[in-house]
Formats: structure tokens, C-alpha cells, sequence
């Protein structure tokens, strides 16, 4: 594998985490400007409040199937998430 290949995939991975912190943290603030917990959220998703936190923090091991879900919950599209 070519040193250039190797960059290029290695800041291809960092973009990504960039991306799913950047998800996390508009997750995270649409929740709290609409004064709901993370109890809340886990109770509406029928998981534990541990695992909501988890999933929180950390998009990247989410299914596309919980963060339309959680979408849903926060009246806010899917594409929004991703868009600066």
C-alpha cells in the first residue's frame, strides 16, 4: 500500500469521527433546547438510559434505524443531522 493511500485513508477516518461527533453534539442540543432527558429519550426508544447515553456520545456505532427513530423524537429531519 502506497504511503499516499495510507494518508489518504487515515484523514478519510478522521473526517468521519468529525462528522458522527458533529451528529452527537446536534443530537445532544436539540434534546436539551427541548428540555428533554436522557431518560426521556430512552424511555420513547424503549432502551436504558445507559445505552441512549452511550449511543449519544457515540454515533458511529448507531443504527440508521435508531437515529431516524431519535430524529423522529426530536421533530427534526434526518438530513439536518448531516448538514453543517
Amino acid at each position: 500500500m502506497s504511503s499516499t493511500f495510507y494518508s489518504s485513508f487515515i484523514m478519510l477516518s478522521e473526517m468521519n469521527e468529525i462528522r458522527y461527533k458533529k451528529v452527537s453534539e446536534k443530537i445532544r442540543i436539540v434534546r436539551l433546547t427541548l428540555g428533554y432527558s436522557q431518560e426521556y429519550m430512552a424511555q420513547e426508544l424503549g432502551i436504558s438510559q445507559n445505552v441512549y447515553s452511550k449511543n449519544e456520545r457515540n454515533m458511529k456505532d448507531v443504527s440508521l434505524e435508531r437515529v431516524i427513530q431519535i430524529c423522529e423524537i426530536l421533530n427534526i429531519p434526518f438530513e439536518g443531522l448531516l448538514n453543517n
